[in-house]
């Protein structure tokens, strides 16, 4: 998160702009008000392009609660009562880096490797600068280490993308503004205008709506994205969705209605589908 001071205002008051600490995909761009070295004001920044829109939501606006909430973490605790007491006394940063060394070293001499599980799903790794490689080299340099397959945000998203293009991928596709030159767009179980996940894309797909492109909302709820900007709903029964999918291919390949040409070009395995 790096952060870039604005200007100094006769009140004392700094504009430092910067972005979300939050790991929403969003990373939307800020602007903190402050004053005697205190964070007092939160607002979004839409200098940059402010034909977009780039709104935060609540939750990023409601960060200067997060910074200085009285439970926050500012040094190392350590428990000094019964697990689920609630006990924890302050200590310094070398004894805690000594005691988390001391009880990996002891558990992988005792277990091995493979006893060390690896997780992470915090809510904040952006504000870390991807941390996560760190303690993967970490625990690497160590001998090894155990952890889960998948994401804890998208972890279907990364699967099917993976079965598709192989590993080492993990999220492909178009830009946003490549949605002016299609002629549909299908949500499925997605709700852009409720989740930002990127703070300019609703904008993007009210723009392709108003030129014409088609949106179409495959999901159980009637979504604000459903109410605002699709052009038919479809309420799928929930669990559904490969046969809706099936489906929709055996129509395809019945009615012959695929480009055979691209897919002779551009893919793989097509025949035996």
């Amino acid at each position: 998160m790096v952060s870039q001071e604005e200007n100094n205002s006769n009140d004392g008051v700094k504009i430092i702009r910067t972005t979300s600490a939050f790991d929403c995909g969003g990373r939307c761009p800020l602007r903190f008000h402050v004053k005697d070295g205190k964070v007092i004001r939160v607002e979004g920044d839409d200098s940059a392009d402010p034909d977009k829109q780039l709104r935060t939501c609540l939750r990023c606006r409601s960060i200067r609660q997060y910074i200085y909430h009285p439970e926050r973490l500012r040094h190392p605790l350590k428990r000094s009562g019964p697990k689920g007491s609630g006990k924890f006394e302050k200590i310094s940063w070398d004894e805690a880096y000594d005691t988390i060394a001391k009880k990996l070293k002891e558990v992988i001499e005792k277990y091995g490797n493979q006893s060390i599980f690896y997780i992470t799903g915090g809510g904040y790794f952006g504000a870390l600068h991807g941390a996560g490689v760190a303690y993967g080299r970490l625990f690497n340099a160590l001998g090894g280490y155990s952890t889960s397959y998948g994401n804890i945000s998208s972890q279907g998203a990364i699967f099917g993308t993976q079965a598709s293009y192989g590993f080492g991928q993990i999220f492909v596709g178009n830009s946003r503004e490549d949605w002016m030159n299609t002629k549909l767009i299908i949500c499925w179980g997605w709700d852009p205008a409720r989740q930002i996940s990127g703070t300019n894309t609703l904008w993007w797909l009210i723009k392709a709506k108003e030129k014409g492109v088609k949106v179409i909302v495959i999901d159980p709820r009637y979504s604000d994205t459903a109410l605002v900007v699709a052009d038919q709903w479809i309420p799928i029964i929930p669990g559904t969705d490969t046969a809706m999918m099936a489906a929709m291919a055996h129509v395809i390949l019945k009615e012959n209605l695929q480009d055979q040409e691209f897919l002779d070009k551009y893919t793989h395995g097509f025949d035996k589908y």
